[in-house]
């Protein structure tokens, strides 16, 4: 199986769009990055080189303790306030700070809050069949 490439994915600072909207800060000056990313079935969360979270800004949330491949344990610094956009849908998320040589990742939150599904076997993320519009994860009573 090959890797599945997720291409323009555009990532900003939350805290940025908020103070913008608010009229504190120009839409101008709301720090964003437009880059191709794995879409990593394994991963739980979204991994981003410390050079990106600089370049965005995000604020240090709290150290976590992540699984690497190899099963070995590390601790890294989770940051927050991450908008994640993927076509025209959007939310936020936390990231992992990970080192300028290892690739950046989009994990399984991000593909169930946009609703999303890989398919690996022709290596491209979707939008759910059972739902191509969108659906919000809630159970109505």
């Amino acid at each position: 199986m090959g890797k599945v490439i997720v291409k323009d994915v555009v990532l900003r600072n939350h805290t940025d769009e908020i103070l913008a909207g608010a009229g504190h800060l120009s839409t101008e000056a709301i720090r964003e990055v437009t880059i191709d990313m794995i879409a990593d079935t394994g991963a739980r969360s979204v991994g981003l080189s410390f050079s990106i979270i600089q370049k965005l800004g995000l604020a240090e949330h709290r150290e976590v303790t992540i699984t690497l491949a190899n099963g070995a344990f590390e601790k890294r610094m989770l940051y927050r306030d991450l908008l994640v956009q993927i076509g025209d849908r959007d939310s936020v998320f936390e990231c992992v700070g990970k080192p300028e040589n290892a690739p950046c990742l989009l994990g399984q939150l991000v593909f169930e809050t946009l609703d999303f599904v890989v398919d690996c076997p022709n290596e491209r993320l979707i939008p759910n069949p059972d739902a191509p519009d969108g659906m919000i994860l809630y159970d109505d009573f």
